[in-house]
């Protein structure tokens, strides 16, 4: 058990340590979302009228498109030179490297969602969420999702030449509850009055227990193929 707790670590280290050389991740998926919140703030003329609906929707429309578009590049690098063989040599069971892909990117995507934050509130002039926790716990767990979601799609897809399309187009269909859900959610941490939290958390929470098994039955069987 503390040698796969140090492996994991050693393994989130190691793709943290790639993305501070590079910032590939963050660059990439921070400017497309700036750019996108840019456009439809200038596309709703300020967005002086939105409501938290639209607000809700319009930030996790941008968020879903600007991790999709930049979780497929995230390690392509890796892939083409054949740097993610040498994790299958290590003594430990094969999903602890999906696990420690998939931690890592979230913290990735959650550091350039703090960006693309700010340019939510301020271009688009959204409601500042009346229940900040509610609203961060809803965004960390948002995002934990759709970088799980993701990192396993970028895997089932990793060995097809039509990588960069295949993993946007199979994550949109296979989050849209997912996508429901956390719309929702930012509604409520937005306008407290709004009832119904307890059926989208449960839509939440169970996103993450399903894509928190399946890697564990599946991840081995998949590196193989």
């Amino acid at each position: 058990m503390l040698m796969a707790w140090s492996m994991f670590w050693t393994l989130v280290w190691k793709e943290l340590r790639t993305e501070l050389r590079g910032g590939r991740l963050v660059a990439s998926t921070l400017a497309l979302g700036v750019l996108l919140f840019l456009v439809v703030g200038i596309a709703l003329n300020g967005a002086s009228n939105l409501t938290a609906d639209w607000s809700a929707g319009l930030f996790w429309m941008v968020v879903f498109f600007a991790t999709s578009i930049g979780m497929t590049r995230a390690d392509v690098k890796e892939q083409e030179l054949g740097g993610s063989l040498g994790s299958l040599l290590a003594p430990i069971d094969r999903s602890l490297i999906f696990y420690a892909k998939w931690f890592s990117t979230f913290i990735i995507v959650l550091v350039s969602e703090v960006g693309m934050l700010i340019a939510f509130l301020v271009i688009l002039n959204a409601p500042v969420p009346q229940n900040p926790l509610h609203f961060a716990l809803v965004v960390m767990g948002g995002t934990l999702g759709l970088t799980g979601i993701g990192s396993f799609l970028a895997q089932l897809a990793g060995s097809s030449s039509l990588r960069d399309i295949l993993v946007p187009l199979l994550l949109f269909p296979t989050t849209i509850p997912l996508f429901i859900a956390l719309i929702r959610l930012t509604v409520i941490s937005m306008v407290p009055t709004v009832s119904g939290a307890h059926i989208w958390v449960e839509v939440l929470v169970g996103y993450l227990v399903l894509f928190a098994v399946m890697p564990f039955l599946l991840y081995e069987t998949m590196m193989e193929v």
